[in-house]
């Protein structure tokens, strides 16, 4: 008998992520009238790589930083 302990481990997680939608679906329950959601969706992707807007995120920009500098702390242990 060949044991896996991660063949094992990976067939659990995908049986739980099945479970866990197929649960998701049972409790929520299917739409009942014909939503255009997919065609609004491909809409909006299709006009999202179309256009050349900076991503979020992405580098070329500095972003506000978060905390004080060093310098900062520094100067504020010299003040008291």
């Amino acid at each position: 008998m060949n044991f896996n302990f991660f063949d094992w481990l990976r067939d659990g997680v995908k049986q739980s992520v099945i479970l866990g939608v197929n649960d998701a679906v049972d409790c929520l329950g299917t739409p009942q009238d014909k939503d255009d959601v997919q065609q609004h969706l491909l809409g909006f992707i299709q006009d999202d790589t179309g256009s050349n807007r900076k991503r979020v995120g992405s580098s070329g920009g500095r972003g506000k930083k978060l905390g004080r500098s060093l310098k900062q702390i520094q100067a504020d242990a010299k003040a008291t």
